[in-house]
């Protein structure tokens, strides 16, 4: 109804099981203000909060008027009392009992009829009305907590929530907006809050392996399981140099790529090197001479000639070449010789022999290089005519280099406490880790000869392929101890402090996780003086980072042509080979061998465990290995390459030496051919043709090939390194043959029976007992079978008719 008749409810309120409104159905199109006030004392007062002045007054007319109350499903509500509160301004009180419903709902919208006239109100509940602020006590297990809700953003909202409740009256808070004082404490908060929420949750996820997600976390874990995590490892290569006079190229010479518009080699010092620029550093000093410029005239000769894949060995038509075991040496070949499709490209090999090939009474005319066994030639090398298309180049001037520019920088603080670990942090950008440089000679302890030792020198190809798992950090620090001007101590950069001695100046590098782009945090930790040197209190710090400018160190051959600085002395240089950095381990992968490879056994106890470690070597073509009498030391067997022979044996040994345990070293052999003396009877059947029958089972025991083309008994390669000669075998194989009636092996039913070695050391009657020639775990039997040289092993075969 819109209407001037229509009533119109001036307040309304529903609590407790009873509804109770102020109608006006007087005529009005306003109520003024007094009359609302009067209205409001009479709802308090028929609601309990207290007496009204005088009881209303009863207007016989709007009394007899019929009221309903209904709700939206027309549930009707029993009206209990209707009062008029003002006759002349037609102000009703009507009190009613609404329909049953649950107690915790919000009242529904009702509508009233007087007569036939009725509007539609909703009465304001009193549970919506807020209660004084006061401590409730909720009881066990029922307060409704939300646990995910731990974040700025849900902080922000629960506590302008919950403080609009508080001060919803006081009009001096305007929480919608970002000036007012509470919107700011509620944002102080809220940001404590998510870092309290972040350490509480880092508290239990960061403590597990298959929950950590920083990767601080991670190698620290993994470190506990003595795994070594990969994070990556920066390019290395090497350069080539040809120089102007004998020197030493310092560590730490910074090469680069091309800079546009700069065609000399070197750079000022001061030069601003474009972002695309990629510098790489050379990581030792590097003694250079005139005769190593390039050896190519010496290598060449007047006819063509091929260095055969898989060479280890060259001739240098000169005894002037100034190079020694140690240094490393390049091949070069840009443009294919004739009768090649293609030309070699390059390889860098480390030389571990330098031999002056003597001429009579004459002086050497000549030198013999050797380079490592691991840098055989990958294929053939054409070494062209002198002066002629293809010609090789030999680069003798050769040292290693990896990706990274060293800055300044300075620690905070700077200064070591006194009374605490002193762990200061390093901001940098796109830092970069390398590992440590390989040893350029071996060891010598006194175990094995000084011939040897002087063969125990990594290889180029192992020297320019690091451990990516044995990478850190490259920074450095000095510190100047106080009180003494001028005394500097140089502190280097470890994994972990785990082995360092108390009197060691090192310290823990670990980068934090990314943020920011590049941008990283470089946490240091130095020693307590139980594991590493603790540095003097108020000792001062400076520190020099090597980062990677943005760019990954990979570049192409030939890209490194210029030097930063003056260097005079150098007139020439280049990288032959290109270079590659060492992705970083991702997460998942750690997760997955950090909590296995434990697993992996890298101590040498039994002889299944020598045999797979020497068998893990790529030296090492076959290993047998066996106890003594029953217990350990072991007797460990290898066969290594042999091109050329007398190389690869001390270099495997060593390597299999490492994993030996203390007090339990096992004895190493090389492998040995033991040649062995076998005569058999055999009867063939009557009718038989006794000369095919003899040519054919002497081919099938024999060391070529059998008639099918198929290895021999005794061929080489079918037999393995400490496999014993069983007497049963070859019964059965020689009665294998149809023809084949009877095998004598007893030398007592005929005394041309032979079986035991060709030197003697066994019997043949022991032999035939024990029904073996027993070969040792180095040893392989050997039967050449060369009527000329019986001392290469033989097998006969006695072949007569049965009867």
């Amino acid at each position: 109804m819109a209407d001037d008749t229509q009533p119109t409810v001036v307040h309304s309120v529903q609590s407790a099981g009873s509804l109770q409104l102020v109608v006006q159905v007087a005529p009005a199109s306003a109520i003024p203000a007094a009359q609302v006030r009067a209205a409001d004392i009479a709802m308090d007062a028929l609601a309990g909060d207290a007496a009204p002045a005088t009881p209303p007054a009863t207007v016989p007319a709007l009394d007899t008027a019929p009221v309903a109350i209904t709700d939206l499903f027309g549930t009707p509500a029993e009206v209990v009392r209707v009062h008029a509160l003002d006759p002349d301004t037609g102000l009703l009180h009507i009190q009613a009992i609404p329909p049953p419903a649950d107690p915790a709902a919000d009242a529904p919208a009702y509508r009233l009829t007087i007569g036939d006239v009725s509007t539609w109100f909703a009465p304001e509940s009193k549970a919506n009305v807020a209660t004084p602020s006061r401590p409730v006590q909720a009881p066990p297990g029922q307060a409704a907590i939300n646990y995910l809700g731990r974040d700025y953003a849900a902080f922000t909202s629960l506590m302008r929530s919950r403080v609009s409740q508080i001060v919803r009256d006081d009009s001096a808070w305007a929480l919608d907006h970002p000036a007012d004082p509470m919107t700011t404490l509620i944002e102080a908060l809220a940001y404590a809050g998510d870092h309290l929420s972040f350490r509480q949750d880092a508290a239990g996820t960061e403590s597990y392996l298959p929950t950590a997600r920083h990767r601080l976390s991670l190698r620290r874990h993994a470190r506990l399981r003595d795994y070594g995590v990969n994070d990556g490892c920066n390019a290395r290569t090497a350069l080539v140099f040809t120089v102007k006079s004998n020197g030493v190229i310092p560590a730490g010479l910074q090469v680069v790529t091309q800079q546009p518009g700069i065609v000399t080699m070197n750079l000022p010092a001061t030069q601003d090197l474009t972002a695309s620029t990629t510098v790489f550093e050379t990581m030792a000093d590097l003694p250079v001479s005139l005769l190593r410029n390039n050896l190519a005239y010496p290598l060449a000769r007047s006819a063509a000639y091929t260095l055969p894949q898989g060479a280890i060995q060259a001739q240098l038509n000169t005894a002037q070449t100034g190079l020694v075991p140690g240094q490393l040496v390049a091949f070069v070949q840009t443009a294919a010789p004739a009768g090649a499709a293609q030309p070699f490209g390059a390889q860098v090999v480390r030389l571990i022999k330098v031999e002056l090939l003597p001429n009579g009474n004459n002086p050497p005319y000549a030198t013999m290089i050797t380079w490592h066994p691991e840098d055989a030639l990958t294929k053939p090398l054409t070494v062209a005519v002198q002066n002629q298309a293809g010609m090789v180049q030999l680069y003798g001037n050769v040292g290693l280099a990896d990706h990274g520019r060293t800055i300044a920088v300075t620690p905070m603080p700077d200064t070591a406490p006194a009374g605490r670990v002193y762990r200061p942090i390093i901001e940098v950008e796109d830092p970069v880790s390398a590992a440590p440089m390989p040893a350029s000679v071996a060891a010598f302890d006194g175990s094995q000869d000084i011939a040897e030792a002087a063969l125990l020198v990594p290889s180029a190809k192992a020297s320019l392929a690091p451990d990516p798992g044995q990478a850190n950090l490259c920074v450095k620090m000095l510190g100047e101890r106080p009180g003494m001007a001028k005394v500097v101590d140089l502190w280097t950069a470890r994994q972990d402090l785990m082995s360092t001695p108390p009197a060691g100046r090192a310290f823990a590098a670990a980068p934090e996780d990314g943020y920011g782009g590049n941008r990283r945090h470089l946490f240091l930790r130095f020693g307590d003086g139980a594991l590493g040197e603790a540095p003097a209190p108020g000792t001062t710090f400076t520190a020099t980072v090597r980062v990677g400018d943005g760019q990954s160190g990979r570049v192409r051959a030939n890209a490194l042509v210029q030097i930063v600085g003056s260097t005079p002395m150098i007139s020439w240089v280049s990288n032959p080979l290109p270079a590659t950095p060492a992705q970083p381990e991702l997460n998942e992968s750690v997760r997955l061998f950090a909590t296995t490879s434990f697993r992996t056994n890298l101590r040498g106890i039994d002889p299944d465990d020598w045999e797979r470690l020497a068998q893990s070597d790529p030296l090492v073509t076959e290993a047998d290995a066996r106890l003594v009498n029953g217990y350990a030391p072991c007797i460990v067997g290898i066969a290594t390459t042999t091109t050329p022979d007398g190389y690869t044996y001390p270099i495997a040994k060593a390597r299999l030496m490492e994993y030996a345990v203390l007090g339990a070293p096992p004895t190493i052999q090389q492998e040995s051919d033991v040649p062995i003396n076998v005569s058999l009877v055999v009867y063939c059947s009557q009718g038989s043709n006794i000369g095919a029958a003899r040519e054919r089972l002497l081919r099938r025991i024999g060391a070529g090939a059998k008639t099918d083309g198929g290895p021999a008994h005794f061929h080489p390669t079918a037999w393995p390194l400490g496999r014993p000669v069983i007497l049963a075998d070859l019964i059965a194989l020689l009665g294998a043959d149809p023809v084949v009636s009877l095998v004598v092996s007893d030398p007592a039913m005929d005394p041309r029976v032979v079986f035991q070695t060709v030197s003697g050391r066994d019997n043949t009657v022991d032999n035939i007992k024990a029904g073996r020639i027993a070969i040792g775990s180095n040893e392989r039997a050997r039967a050449g079978n060369d009527g000329f040289h019986p001392e290469l092993g033989i097998v006969r075969l006695f072949v007569a008719a049965a009867k």
